[in-house]
């Protein structure tokens, strides 16, 4: 259950989580509809009464005119009033609804909104609330009424904002006051969505009857993502009249990694943004507090006015003068156990911080790093797969094979140095926090590859054409340094899979599940590039 007034980041990720695990449940996209509009409507609740939170939610997607079924068509037609129907209009088509009403729990049943024909621009602004929930959310209005297939790789990777209108009585893009905001006590509206690589639009809106706040609303642009990773694997009908009538396995793998990628970095800023908050609140108390305690005139201070309390007892004998003394040690005390304890604070919230970065490094930059070093092995074999499914005891002895490694071949060692090169500002960007946080074994760790990879880099300046694993073998003491920084990198990367398996297991399970993807997707290029089915602009890609 979820407070829509105060929805946290810990709620982002179980409901973000609860949205993708619907996918095992549906058998279609109606069906993911439906079990995503009654989620919402089931689990926002006003945690003060119990009651729900929505009046209503529903789900909407765009289909061609010519897709639509002869009911739907018919409703089109009537809603044209005469006027003629391309068979490549698109139609905003509601999918499933969920509300306080019998009416409002069928599409069925909708008066006037079960399909939007979006015939131009100027059809589109009769229905304000469409056209702002377009607007809202960064969508250009050509792309939804006339989807372009050559930009479809470019909106996909577009991040959109969210349909929010804080206040909905009044509000011109909240249609029916009299008979639909006012009566059922419609505070606030929230919308979400994106386009898929078919070229549909899809949205889900949610009308609240409690006030949602600016941040609530900032927080569902991950929502989006997520919805739109459950979504996926059951799209497939182009909406593209030119273009092929489905899309591929290949483009559907690549529709998922650019959503992960997009989902990881919404995490990644939500989660500096919610520590910026934090620091913001208490950490800044914390600190000035740390900075008064460490100062030691402030000790001398309370042991001094402690021994005149101590001096006026042992003169006077009037005991409350000795409760008086333990006063300025009792404060000294606090003083320091609250220093110990900000300490403590600080130390966890930067290993978090680290760990939300090593995430984001790992899932992004370092992915061909490490993928490209998993099919160079011999011994041991480890596949993503493997990783994934393995328990911690598992996890440990692939970690303790890596100080035994043997590769396929000296090309494939060769393949594995070269992205060592492209990660270059990786590593960089990896000593300059080891520096920034005061990790001695992180800081050496560094120079050592960043040394390795600028000797690669001189190399290969007089020597383009040779491969480096080539000169290492010829020399004991560099095929050595080869050797050392392979294996210290199988190491440390299992040495992150137990801290997340142990830690951050959601973590954990969506890094690699992303690894397992690229890793798919890589080999159907690969496939397609030796079976010369791959177009130009793919294989550069």
């Amino acid at each position: 259950m979820y407070d829509i007034t105060k929805f946290t980041f810990e709620d982002m990720i179980r409901c973000g989580e609860a949205l993708q695990n619907l996918e095992l449940k549906a058998k279609n996209v109606e069906d993911l509809a439906n079990l995503i509009v009654h989620y919402f409507y089931d689990n926002l609740v006003d945690k003060n009464t119990g009651e729900k939170s929505c009046a209503l939610v529903r789900f909407f997607m765009t289909y061609p005119y010519s897709s639509l079924d002869e009911e739907l068509h018919q409703l089109t037609d009537r809603t044209l009033h005469g006027q003629s129907a391309p068979q490549e209009m698109k139609c905003l088509i509601l999918l499933a609804t969920a509300g306080s009403q019998p009416a409002w729990n069928s599409p069925k049943l909708s008066q006037g909104h079960r399909v939007l024909p979006l015939l131009d621009e100027n059809m589109l602004k009769q229905n304000l609330m469409v056209y702002e929930f377009i607007y809202q959310m960064g969508i250009d209005v050509s792309q939804v009424l006339n989807p372009n297939p050559n930009l479809a790789l470019e909106l996909e990777n577009r991040i959109f904002n969210v349909y929010h209108v804080p206040d909905a009585q009044g509000s011109p893009y909240i249609p029916a006051q009299d008979k639909f905001v006012i009566p059922f006590g419609i505070r606030s509206a929230l919308g979400f969505g994106g386009m898929l690589p078919t070229g549909n639009l899809f949205a889900v809106i949610i009308f609240s009857k409690m006030k949602i706040p600016h941040n609530t609303a900032d927080l569902f642009k991950n929502i989006a993502l997520n919805a739109k990773m459950a979504v996926l694997p059951f799209v497939s009908e182009k909406i593209f009249v030119i273009d092929k009538s489905d899309i591929t396995e290949e483009e559907r793998l690549r529709s998922l990694i650019t959503t992960q990628t997009s989902l990881l970095e919404m995490y990644k800023k939500a989660a500096i943004e919610r520590s910026r908050h934090r620091e913001s609140a208490s950490l800044n108390i914390a600190i000035f507090l740390k900075t008064v305690t460490k100062k030691s005139w402030l000790y001398l201070s309370l042991v001094s006015v402690s021994a005149l309390f101590l001096f006026v007892f042992y003169q006077t004998h009037f005991e409350f003068a000795l409760h008086l003394a333990a006063i300025p040690l009792e404060i000294m005390l606090g003083a320091l156990l609250i220093e110990k304890l900000l300490e403590k604070k600080e130390k966890a919230e930067k290993l978090r911080r680290i760990m939300y970065v090593k995430s984001y490094l790992y899932r992004s930059k370092l992915r061909n790093l490490f993928l490209t070093y998993f099919n160079a092995l011999k011994f041991p074999v480890i596949t993503i797969s493997k990783i994934k499914n393995a328990s911690t005891e598992e996890l440990r002895q692939m970690r303790n094979d890596a100080n035994h490694l043997e590769y396929q071949s000296l090309e494939e060692m060769e393949h594995v140095i070269m992205e060592y090169i492209q990660a270059y500002q990786v590593f960089y960007d990896f000593m300059e926090r080891a520096i920034i946080h005061d990790v001695d074994s992180g800081f050496d760790d560094m120079v050592y590859v960043l040394h390795f990879i600028e000797d690669v880099k001189l190399f290969k300046q007089t020597n383009p054409d040779k491969p480096f694993i080539y000169e290492a073998q010829k020399q004991r003491l560099l095929m050595k340094k080869v050797k050392k920084i392979f294996s210290d990198g199988i190491i440390k990367f299992m040495d992150y899979m137990i801290e997340l398996k142990e830690k951050n297991p959601h973590i954990f399970y969506d890094l690699l599940t992303d690894y397992e993807l690229s890793s798919q997707r890589n080999t159907i290029v690969s496939e397609q590039k030796e079976s010369g089915n791959v177009p130009d602009r793919m294989s550069e890609g």
